[in-house]
């Protein structure tokens, strides 16, 4: 049925690491909860490859620690609704979270919606988003393989986008607009590696082809240059997926979600972990633990209101 309300202990809004932890963190304290996912159980992270700084795991691959994620919750019972919710209602004692099949209400609300790629905003971008225009090395890498593709970012996930593609592709750009010493991870990292060439302080203008991608034109101080490629990658950062939370809780200037010690938003009730939150190194182990502490703090907050202690 379209819309029907289902009533929780708890909301949890995204199934990442942050939010799968808080769920698992409620459920075990005996509170109904459910995760709202509109991609997939793991988000994010079910897309990178190798991950070798998550505690306990010397290497794993993403879509692996993604399945492990979800048997976790699974295994305790803990729904998923694969919905996208659209509209909140975070005023009242009872919180409200509008989804595209159903409504669903809980006594606290636990948003983890991660955050999605930015885009470079030039000439070129959207027309060929699909067709050599990728923001997942590892989603569309292979596609690519014994090609020449360029990397657009500065910081460390371009780097390690240009460290995968380098082991598929026949050459490998990485145009950072920074001139300065890159860290030493990414100058250590491309050591030996013949086919990546690192261009510093270029800065992408145009991407061009016919049907599909074939150049990325860039400047380089007063200079303008060309390069024949097959793909761009595009890692400059993310934004979060908080548009349709503007004006209920407080943000930061780019849409990141302001919380305390203890991930509580400015609205009573609501819990905010993991990348979406104003001041996350964004990293799995850090989701993971604001997880934990949001998880634990909802549960507090829903027993005061079935003790009937929040106005």
């Amino acid at each position: 049925m379209k819309n029907m309300e289902k009533k929780y202990d708890i909301v949890v809004v995204g199934g990442g690491p942050a939010g799968i932890t808080s769920a698992i963190y409620a459920k075990r304290a005996n509170k109904s909860v459910v995760i709202i996912e509109k991609f997939m159980p793991g988000g994010q992270v079910g897309l990178i490859g190798n991950i070798e700084n998550y505690t306990g795991f010397p290497s794993i691959d993403g879509a692996s620690l993604s399945a492990k994620f979800f048997e976790h919750a699974s295994s305790l019972g803990i729904e998923f609704a694969f919905e996208e919710a659209e509209e909140f209602d975070l005023s009242g004692k009872e919180k409200v979270v509008k989804c595209n099949k159903n409504t669903y209400t809980g006594k606290a609300v636990v948003l983890a919606q991660g955050s999605h790629s930015r885009l470079l905003g030039i000439d070129g971008e959207k027309e060929f988003t699909g067709k050599g225009v990728s923001y997942c090395a590892l989603c569309d890498g292979n596609f690519f393989k014994g090609k020449t593709v360029a990397v657009v970012g500065s910081g460390d996930s371009a780097f390690s986008d240009a460290d995968y593609l380098s082991n598929l592709c026949k050459r490998v750009y990485i145009l950072t607009k920074d001139n300065l010493k890159l860290h030493n991870y990414a100058e250590n990292e491309f050591d030996g590696k013949e086919n990546v060439e690192i261009l510093k302080g270029a800065l992408s203008q145009k991407i061009e082809g016919s049907d599909k991608v074939e150049s990325l034109s860039y400047t380089m101080g007063d200079e303008e240059k060309e390069l024949k490629v097959d793909a761009v990658f595009v890692a400059i950062g993310r934004t979060p997926d908080t548009a349709n939370l503007v004006g209920k809780i407080d943000m930061d200037g780019r849409g990141f979600i302001h919380t305390d010690q203890k991930m509580k938003t400015s609205a009573d009730g609501v819990y905010a972990c993991g990348d979406v939150r104003a001041d996350s190194i964004k990293q799995i182990a850090t989701a993971v633990g604001d997880g934990a502490i949001a998880g634990t703090e909802a549960v507090k907050y829903a027993i005061l209101v079935d003790k009937g202690l929040v106005k």
